[in-house]
């Protein structure tokens, strides 16, 4: 037993300096673990960073793109519905004004109708006109006629008389 408490207490010291270079290298080994899990981690953020960065870089183009996409679709729209305006106010210009043209083509054919009885009244008015001048001109050439009639009545009844007169003139007592 001696020997064996003897060789223990020589491997004590050996034991102990071995445990102790056995204990610094599980902690170099733990140690070079902890590096490498610190630059594994380091290295696993670095990428972590950079695809967050690299989708951050994607979205932000895709964003512009968006962004670009919109303002050229509302520029567009813009654009068609001014051109939409335009041709609405066109129509409206036409409709106006083709009611202009009924609402005056009415107002003629309105007028015509009330200026129809002011035509028929002056046509019998100027055929009463003609119709007075054709008896104007009768009633003259029946008076000039009459008239005549009479003038050679009374130069017949005077040619009479002074033909009685000359007969009794040559009839009588002093010839």
């Amino acid at each position: 037993m001696r020997r064996l408490a003897l060789t223990a207490l020589l491997l004590a010291p050996s034991v102990a300096s071995a445990q102790s270079i056995l204990s610094d290298q599980i902690n170099a080994v733990d140690a070079a673990q902890q590096r490498h899990d610190y630059m594994a981690r380091q290295a696993w953020d670095e990428q972590q960073r950079q695809q967050r960065a690299a989708s951050a870089a994607a979205q932000a183009r895709q964003d512009r793109l968006a962004a670009t996409a919109r303002a050229a679709a509302a520029e567009r729209e813009k654009k068609l519905d001014a051109r939409q305006a335009r041709d609405d106010s066109y129509e409206d210009r036409l409709r106006e004004l083709e009611l202009q043209d009924k609402e005056l083509s009415l107002q003629a054919k309105k007028t015509a109708v009330s200026r129809e009885n002011d035509m028929i009244d002056s046509d019998l008015n100027q055929k009463k006109a003609v119709t007075d001048l054709i008896k104007s001109n009768a009633d003259s050439n029946r008076n000039l006629s009459e008239g005549e009639k009479t003038l050679l009545e009374k130069k017949g009844s005077q040619a009479e008389l002074e033909g009685q007169a000359s007969v009794k003139k040559e009839s009588g007592w002093f010839h």
